[in-house]
């Protein structure tokens, strides 16, 4: 059966080579034609339009190929689906066909799995907590250097400010003219 479900690959596979290969000749054709002719478009005074209508029918040439090569990638997907759910279906029946057989003597002689022992959870350990407490001890210290630099700078501001002569007045408009 496995080998029946093979072959049916291969030869799909085989299959999808040929048209690859003939889609990617078909891409290298299409590439080569817009080649010459963006040269082409080169020549002429107006480049840019001729360059995009080049481009334009390039897509479109490409869109087909495009468009194929995504069906052979979605058949190829499908496929290789139906051969695993085909393996794990012919796997499930042959495991539930044929239980494995166990003597009762090994079977009597081996003693039940116990489940594993939760752990508890590790408490807080005392350097941790100590560690936290240092950083929040650096952490409110520099927060309180901040504040008194910001202060410190406010009141120099104030000072230079006070002791700012006044500014000296702007001169009178020129009479009209």
């Amino acid at each position: 059966m496995k080998t029946a479900v093979l072959m049916l690959a291969i030869a799909a596979l085989g299959a999808n080579a040929a048209t690859r290969e003939e889609l990617k000749r078909e891409r290298e054709a299409i590439e080569a034609e817009h080649a010459r002719r963006a040269e082409a478009c080169k020549t002429q005074f107006v480049v840019t339009p001729c360059l995009d209508k080049v481009r334009v029918e390039k897509q479109k040439a490409l869109s087909r190929v495009t468009a194929e090569e995504n069906a052979l990638d979605a058949a190829e997907r499908q496929a290789r689906a139906e051969a695993r759910q085909k393996r794990l279906a012919d796997k499930a029946a042959a495991a539930s066909a044929a239980p494995p057989a166990q003597p009762a003597s090994a079977a009597a002689s081996t003693p039940p799995r116990k489940a594993p022992k939760a752990r508890p959870m590790p408490k807080e350990s005392p350097d941790r907590s100590a560690r936290e407490q240092k950083k929040r001890e650096a952490f409110e210290a520099r927060q309180r250097e901040i504040e008194a630099h910001r202060e410190a700078v406010e009141r120099r501001n104030a000072e230079r400010a006070r002791n700012k002569p006044a500014p000296r007045p702007l001169p009178p408009p020129a009479s009209g003219a």
